[in-house]
């Protein structure tokens, strides 16, 4: 059993208020890209003059300060004889250089800052009119019940988006795992999404996966109790998935060709990640994605800003998500 380093709790814990989500015209979202870029670019330029000039006057006052301190080595080594002495003093000059670079780098940490804090937030509202969180990500608590991720000892959120879609929880955030054991430490780099219905519409835990080195290492260790649901898709170009559910009857219920097609299409807009899909609970819906590109950092400072491509393609995952959403009319709230 794999140890849950705790992380920002899920939505529904923290009582976190969450926008509606929307489909947005790409026209128009074009148009508050271009924009958002813009004032991005505009703050890249702002920062970099200021990074540039802190650099000079640190790198000058650095040059003079060292004479300074040479002089003052020479003085005591040459006149007085205090070798002691005329180190402390070039020790005494070095140290306020180290103090003037730190403050000259300041402008390319509050970039960086700014980037998460105010574009990001701005970027995610023209994205459906989602919400943006730097470090939070689906619950540490959820993750335990999964039985599809790899032993580990730490796991980390960052970049996540939240919002509600037909009255389902979308979170969808960047996600890390760690293991002491493992040679090179991470285990797991890519995409978590978690679905919440508004009520319990399914039923026992169903696991769809395109991982096939998954379904060799847990088909009879960790899904042992679990049954094999065969379900051929219409196209084949669907039929990438192997099917695990303790309630193989409500899995040949939820899972069809709607549901494949765009599991398989949100797998090739991932870069054609082996995508898992996780129904369990009664109400939630846990998809996640090898992914190793990171998204959303700032760009090179002394490059110009080129968030375009990311965004358009961020745009694109999340609409691919509300798809899979679309598949359910179950998902709307139960009638009284």
């Amino acid at each position: 059993m794999s140890k849950e380093q705790k992380t920002d709790e899920s939505p529904q814990e923290e009582h976190v208020e969450l926008g509606e989500l929307n489909r947005v015209d790409d026209t128009r979202f074009n148009k508050t890209l271009e924009a958002l870029i813009q004032e991005s670019e505009d703050t890249r330029l702002h920062r970099m003059k200021q990074m540039r000039t802190r650099g000079f006057i640190a790198m000058n006052a650095s040059i003079a300060l060292i004479f300074i301190g040479i002089a003052a080595f020479g003085w005591f080594f040459l006149m007085e004889g205090k070798i002691i002495e005329g180190l402390i003093a070039i020790a005494l000059s070095l140290a306020p250089s180290v103090l003037l670079y730190k403050w000259a780098d300041l402008p390319l940490k509050k970039y960086v800052r700014e980037h998460k804090e105010i574009f990001m937030p701005k970027l995610a509202k023209a994205i459906n009119g989602l919400s943006f969180y730097p470090k939070r990500g689906v619950s540490s608590k959820i993750l335990g019940k999964l039985a599809v991720l790899p032993a580990h000892d730490r796991y980390e959120a960052e970049d996540c988006f939240m919002g509600m879609y037909k009255g389902v929880k979308v979170i969808f955030s960047e996600a890390r795992l760690y293991s002491k054991t493992y040679k090179t430490g991470q285990v797991f780099d890519g995409i978590f999404v978690l679905l919440e219905t508004p009520a319990d519409v399914i039923d026992g835990h169903t696991i769809v996966t395109a991982n096939n080195k998954m379904v060799k290492a847990y088909s009879k260790t960790r899904w042992k109790t679990m049954q094999q649901v065969h379900i051929a898709p219409s196209d084949p170009k669907w039929d990438k998935f192997t099917i695990y559910s303790t309630k193989p009857d409500s899995a040949e219920l939820i899972i069809g060709d709607r549901l494949l097609k765009e599991l398989a299409e949100a797998s090739e807009i991932f870069d054609n990640a082996p995508l898992t899909a996780v129904f369990f609970g009664n109400k939630y819906i846990f998809i996640m994605l090898p992914y190793d590109k990171d998204m959303f950092e700032a760009s090179d400072i002394h490059v110009p800003v080129t968030t375009k491509q990311h965004a358009t393609q961020c745009k694109k995952e999340i609409e691919q998500i509300l798809e899979i959403v679309d598949v359910f009319d179950l998902y709307q709230p139960v009638k009284s």
